[in-house]
């Protein structure tokens, strides 16, 4: 290896190591590679991408010139030339072939040069010089501007302007090129010959050769034409659908476009085709406009080219400058599409709007004025953003008018599920991701529209201080409310072929949140975009509607990463800027926000578990700290407004968080506080203070009486109860810190403020109304500290039965007599939603966006029990309070029964209450007058109720019991087990029951023959009194039929009574329908029947006696409504009654012939029938609980078939469906299915107590089932000794079939005449033949003609004249 040179070598050692590497041929270490230019690659592609010019009246092919010189060889490619210089060639190879291959002379190129064919090329024109010796010089005018695709490179305006120029203008002059004369002669010839003779129109031959190839296509097609000559039209019809199905559809339909065109081309061919052509620019304008079309628009302004965007005029466009129309007012039938202006207000068709207010535009009715849904929805996917943002503030606002019901009375469908059907929050969504904040906060706007509720909000904050009220409903779809668990919602829970429309259509908020990821969007618009206040607003509020939905959203709420830190840190700080409290805010970024306290507050009514994380996670109790403490609210330095509002709602979550047994310590931190706030209390009570200031003493209040509750069950826990005997909690570390001595001053307090304020209501309230939240929160107060103190240990019997006695004295019963409540009372019935149930909002519902079906108008809710003085609350908190008062002190009882029970205006609601039908639809606040019902009979009942208001008892606690909603599962236990079947109630005077026994008539008695032969009489007052007897067992076996609910039954109740330490939410369940339906009373019926339907006949025959005791409870009661409550039970239709009761007979094989069961069955068998409920029967309608009727009726068939025996009574339930006026298909049940019970139905006529006409009219008119009749009558599988009431229905219509008069199956009816004479059995016969009416005296009860009337005579003759000819 050659060393590399050293320091100190000459450059002669340099020619010497050059000299030694070249001499050993050796491979330099280092070699230098000429890298390619970039450049030429992106000068290539930008050649390919520079503008064109296209000038139509310039050839296609650059025209070449002759210049007599020698060619210009091209320069070769670099490829080209490193192939060429590379090749190699095969050592063998002759020398004299390699070097004419590689010779590059002049002669050697020429001669591999083949003449080109162009006997058949088209003749071009060529371009001469300019005529002016120069082109003429080009002024750039007017471009128009069109619209470019963002993908290609627009064109420079140079390549514009060329575009638009002619050849006139360039001054330049196209000719046509001289034809030579032989070529001119063979292309006449062939368009002569084309025009006298057909050819291929489609296939040319230039493929085949280029210059014979014309004349080979039409040798092929003339072989065609002749093959086709020889054909029939059958064969080349079928030839053609052979091609026609091997062909692509495709091709097909290409060949049949490319034929049409060159026929349609062939017509319009024009015999000036090789003339000169010299075209101006004058002509060209002529060509493109026609100036008649411009008179014949009559516009108001005439287009001028001059003008600037006019050199091309769009006659459609201005037609928009004409005058509008007159709208059409010719829709009286149809109706008009209905249009909105910007403030969601309906523009009607002749409402005259000037065109200056922007409401014309150029949709489908330009003549009218406003925007339809369909083309706002099309403006929100405008590439415009003023118009994104029009239209949906627009829709935002009508569907705020759309909630408020001010649309309501204005079109003919819902707007607000018409809307959500048409994916308006897929829009509202995608808004929500738009890169424009204007557009965001729009979306956003529109969206608070869609699914938040002002009047809901409203509603729910108006009944907060009412007994009850904190407890919320939730607001999620009964669809959702079947698929939901109790575990959280997942993705996986979701079927995975449902899209998110799919979802959409159940539930929007579910899907809003799980598919939708609104919660994350709301997170980085918060805390990205920092928004006005409003907005901020209307964000807080869809969380509210979100957490509202249900627990399980509002723990997606709370997962969501950073979206409560970020509201708690920004909108509930514990310290912020001064502010100037007279300016409003705009900017709510470090300001305590009342909205923000309120979502603190839904999100605790969800659970007890999230309240803790909110307590412990988020430190709102260092919130609660910071805004209560504060005496006066304008020392939070906010506007006084907003500040009462955030010590309001600060009052109203700590309530919240108390009613789980969680933030007590604050109470004991801020004890100081709590006393000032009292001293505030009493001050500003008596000076008669503002709403807002009432409202933050009300909230105070119920945030003391949930203190009261707390320690009186922490002491229980710890030391046990005197009342309940409950043993010590050995847990008592965890509970809470607050005791009953701690509270003991201050509610005395308290209730020395409560009897001030009720003494206030009592004398003055009849002269001027006011809000009275504040007086009923007091009683709330009062009822708590007393039902506490009565059961704890500390309670003295003496003193404190004196001191409640007292309080009952000077302030209850002083109250209730006074002109104060009565003016309270006055107002329960117009304030009652269940007395006035018009007024709820029923049209625009959406079934996947459920809410309360409320209004506000003019700032007030419209809702009766919810208007300013609504008396509800008042009502139910003195009446609990008597029940306390009463509970505690058992002799006052008997004084508060006397009290409530007096003439009055309470008893004249309760009894319009008691009328007023009944419905299984729920509505959430009609529980505040159930609460008023409930509490009243438990103050009844408990002493014997007076005969003047028994009535009134028992119609309200039937009703009440169905009106009830879930989350009322405990009131339903309660009702049952104290009310229901309390003797007090059901008693009667022993006067009455000894003088309806003197007075017994025959006709009250049911006289039945059983299936053992025995003689069964059935009197109704007996079975009265026996059921009277039986309470307590019936009230035994209802409490057991409904144990499977005991689990909410217990959560109802601790949210009922207010059990802190045991309550695991404050959300009821959703308001659907109601808890019970209007047939509860069958329940436990229907519970055996569908055990025992579902197994074997061996396992059924093995009823235990619990079972036979239940059905026998059940018929009992029921029987005793039907007797005594038949206003009650009409509420239920008499087909579905009668349906229940025909179980008993599906329960069991020999159920029925118990004794018990059976008088029973026999006795309802008889309140149905009566006449009056005969008429009502429908067997056609559908039964809850069961496919159709015919189902059951097949059921019954089949079971008495097999174990009646032929029992008289079962037999009475099977011919209750049979009767003539009912469906068809349950007759032909009978008579074709199950024959069988044609030999065995052994009822007399007289124990029928259905009229016997019923089954005989009117008249049979389906012609199988007479033949059914008829065929078991000859074949003696119908007999009257074995089926009297079936013998003489089938006899009453087949002589009713064969007499009639109508020209009508008149050879059935002669046959039928035929066979009868043709019968051996001559009475058979006779019964047939002769058969005049029914009559229950005659013998069979079939009354005979002696003698046939004359027209039957003839009849009967005429036929047998007719069979002896035939036979002849």
């Amino acid at each position: 290896m050659i060393p590399r040179p050293k320091p100190g070598e000459s450059e002669d050692d340099l020619l010497r190591f050059q000299q030694e590497f070249l001499a050993k041929q050796e491979k330099s270490a280092a070699s230098l590679v000429k890298k390619p230019d970039k450049r030429k690659t992106s000068q290539a592609a930008d050649f390919s991408e520079k503008d064109i010019v296209d000038i139509n009246e310039l050839p296609s092919t650059k025209p070449e010139f002759d210049h007599g010189g020698p060619r210009i060889p091209h320069k070769k490619s670099r490829f080209s030339a490193s192939r060429d210089g590379t090749a190699t060639t095969n050592e063998g190879e002759d020398p004299e072939v390699r070097i004419d291959k590689h010779d590059k002379h002049m002669a050697a190129v020429l001669t591999k040069i083949v003449e080109r064919d162009t006997k058949n090329m088209q003749p071009f024109t060529s371009v001469l010089e300019c005529s002016s010796g120069f082109p003429k010089v080009m002024h750039r005018g007017n471009l128009e501007q069109k619209k470019i695709d963002g993908t290609k490179k627009p064109r420079s305006l140079f390549a514009q302007q060329m575009s638009k120029m002619s050849l006139g203008e360039l001054g330049l002059v196209v000719k046509e090129k001289q034809i030579q004369p032989h070529t001119a002669e063979r292309i006449a010839s062939t368009h002569v010959q084309s025009s006298n003779k057909s050819g291929p129109h489609i296939i040319r031959g230039t493929g085949l050769s280029a210059t014979f190839g014309e004349e080979e296509a039409q040798k092929i097609h003339q072989e065609n034409v002749n093959k086709m000559a020889t054909m029939t039209s059958e064969e080349i019809l079928e030839e053609k659908n052979k091609l026609l199905q091997m062909l692509d559809p495709k091709l097909v339909s290409f060949l049949t476009s490319k034929r049409n065109k060159q026929t349609s081309g062939e017509q319009t061919h024009t015999s000036d085709k090789g003339e000169t052509m010299e075209t101006t620019d004058s002509e060209q304008f002529e060509k493109k406009h026609n100036p008649k079309e411009t008179e014949e628009l009559d516009l108001p302004i005439k287009p001028d080219r001059k003008w600037i965007h006019m050199d091309k005029v769009e006659y459609d466009k201005l037609s928009w400058l004409k005058d509008l129309p007159p709208p059409s007012t010719d829709h009286n039938k149809t109706g008009t599409t209905a249009r909105f202006d910007f403030e969601g207000n309906l523009v009607t068709v002749d409402e005259g709007i000037d065109v200056k207010f922007g409401l014309h535009h150029h949709g489908d009715e330009p003549e009218r004025a406003g925007y339809s849904l369909e083309e706002l929805f099309l403006l929100c996917r405008s590439t415009n953003i003023q118009q994104r943002i029009l239209s949906l503030k627009t829709l935002g606002n009508i569907l705020v008018k759309t909630r408020n019901g001010d649309l309501e009375d204005q079109v003919n469908s819902a707007i607000l599920p018409t809307v959500l059907n048409a994916g308006i929050l897929f829009l509202v969504r995608w808004a929500m991701d738009d890169s424009v904040e204007g557009v965001v906060f729009m979306a956003i706007k529109t969206l608070h529209s869609i699914i938040m509720s002002e009047a809901d909000e409203e509603s729910l904050d108006r009944v907060l201080p009412w007994f009850q009220g904190h407890v919320s409903p939730c607001l999620k779809t009964s669809k959702m409310s079947a698929e939901m668990t109790s575990r959280d919602p997942t993705l996986e829970d979701e079927k995975p072929l449902e899209t998110d429309a799919d979802i959409l259509k159940r539930d929007v908020i579910y899907c809003l949140v799980m598919r939708m990821n609104l919660l994350p969007r709301l997170h980085h618009i918060l805390s990205h975009s920092h928004p006005q206040a409003p907005s901020v607003l209307q964000c807080l509020e869809i969380l509210i509607r979100i957490v509202r939905h249900s627990p399980q959203m509002a723990y997606e709420v709370e997962r969501c990463h950073g979206l409560i830190e970020l509201i708690v840190e920004e909108f509930l700080p514990t310290s912020w800027r001064m502010l100037d409290v007279k300016a409003p805010l705009s900017d709510l970024y470090g300001v305590p926000v009342p909205i923000a306290m309120k979502l603190v507050r839904c999100l605790a009514q969800s659970g007890r578990n999230l309240t803790a994380t909110l307590l412990n996670k988020y430190h709102i109790k260092a919130r609660f700290l910071r805004y209560i403490v504060e005496k006066n609210a304008d020392d939070l330095l906010i506007p006084q407004k907003e500040a009462l509002r955030l010590q309001i709602e600060s009052y109203r979550t700590w309530r919240t968080c108390l009613c789980y047994g969680l933030a007590s310590d604050l109470f004991t931190d801020i004890f100081p506080c709590i006393l000032s706030q009292l001293e505030v209390l009493q001050k500003e009570y008596l000076e008669s203070c503002p709403i807002m200031k009432s409202m933050r003493m009300t909230a105070f209040i119920t945030v003391l009486e949930s203190v009261v509750l707390l320690a009186a069950q922490c002491d229980q826990r710890k030391f046990g109860s005197t009342a309940s005997k409950l043993p010590s909690d050995p847990d008592q570390n965890l509970l809470p810190s607050v005791t009953w001595s701690q509270i003991t001053d201050v509610s005395q307090i308290v209730m020395d403020t409560c009897q001030k304020c009720l003494k206030n209501l009592e004398n003055t309230y009849q002269h001027k109304k006011f809000n009275i939240d504040f007086e009923v929160s007091c009683l709330n107060f009062m009822s708590s500290y007393i039902s506490s103190w009565s059961s704890h240990k500390s309670f003295d019997p003496v003193t404190g039965l004196q001191y409640i006695e007292k309080i009952f004295t000077d302030v209850l019963e002083p109250l209730i007599k006074s002109l104060g409540f009565q003016a309270v009372l006055s107002s329960l019935c117009p304030c009652s939603s269940l007395l006035n149930p018009e007024h709820q909002l029923k049209m625009e519902y959406a079934d996947n966006l459920p809410g309360l079906g409320l209004r506000i108008n003019d700032g007030h809710l419209i809702e009766p029990c919810l208007q300013e003085y609504s008396p509800l609350g008042m009502v139910a908190a003195v009446l609990r309070m008597l029940y306390v008062t009463g509970q505690a002190h058992k002799g006052l009882q008997a004084r508060i029964a006397d009290l409530i029970s007096a003439e009055g205006n309470l008893l004249t609601y309760l009894r319009k209450m008691a009328n007023s039908p009944t419905s299984t639809s729920s509505f959430h606040f009609n529980k505040y007058e159930d609460i008023v019902m409930y509490f009243f009979m438990k103050l009844v009942s408990r002493n014997p109720v007076s005969q003047r208001t028994v009535p009134l008892v028992q119609n309200l606690m039937l009703r009440s019991i169905t009106q009830l909603q879930h989350g009322d599962e405990f009131l339903v236990h309660d009702l049952l087990s104290t009310v229901m079947f309390s003797p007090n109630v059901w008693k009667q005077d022993e006067d009455e029951m000894t003088s309806s026994l003197e007075n017994l008539q025959l006709s009250d008695a049911v006289h039945l023959c059983s299936v053992t032969q025995e003689q069964v009489s059935v009197n109704q007052t007996q079975l009265v009194a026996a059921t009277l007897s039986e309470l307590v067992p019936i009230r035994a076996a209802y409490l057991q039929a409904f144990s499977s609910q005991q689990k909410m039954a217990i959560h109802s109740r601790h949210r009922f009574l207010m059990q802190a330490l045991e309550v695991q939410n404050l959300v009821s369940s959703t308001p659907a329908e109601t808890l019970l339906p209007l047939d509860w009373m069958y329940l436990p019926l229907i519970d055996l029947y569908n055990r025992f339907s579902s197994v074997g006949a061996d396992v059924q025959n093995a009823l235990s006696k619990t079972e036979v005791s239940t059905v026998t409870s059940v018929l009992r009661w029921v029987y005793l409504l039907e007797r005594s409550q038949p206003q009650v039970t009409e509420s239920v239709s008499v087909t579905l009654r009668v349906s229940r009761v025909m179980c008993t007979f599906l329960t069991g094989n020999n159920l029925f012939m118990d004794k018990t069961v059976y008088l029973y069955l026999a006795a309802l068998l008889r309140e149905f029938s009566t006449p009056r409920l005969l008429g009502q029967f429908n067997f056609d309608e559908q039964i809850p609980g069961i496919v159709s009727f015919y189902d059951l009726y097949s059921a019954l068939l089949q079971q008495f078939e097999a174990v009646s025996f032929g029992d008289s009574l079962f037999s009475c339930y099977i011919l209750l469906p049979i009767q003539q006026k009912h469906s068809l298909q349950l007759r032909k049940a009978l008579w074709m299915e199950h024959s069988g019970i044609l030999r065995y139905m052994h009822i007399s006529l007289k124990e029928i107590p259905i009229p016997l006409d019923n089954f005989l009219n009117p008249e049979e008119s389906d012609v199988e089932l007479i033949r059914l009749y008829f065929q078991n009558l000859l074949s003696r599988r119908l007999q009257f000794h074995w089926s009297p009431l079936l013998y003489l229905i089938a006899i009453h219509h087949v002589n009713r079939f064969i007499y009639n008069q109508e020209k009508k199956h008149t050879q059935l009816k002669h046959g039928m005449i035929l066979q009868t004479f043709k019968s051996p059995h001559k009475e058979l016969c006779q019964h047939i033949l002769h058969y005049k009416m029914a009559d229950l005296e005659k013998d069979l009860g079939i009354e005979l003609y002696t003698e046939l009337p004359q027209i039957r005579r003839s009849l009967l003759k005429q036929v047998q004249t007719d069979s002896t000819e035939l036979s002849s």
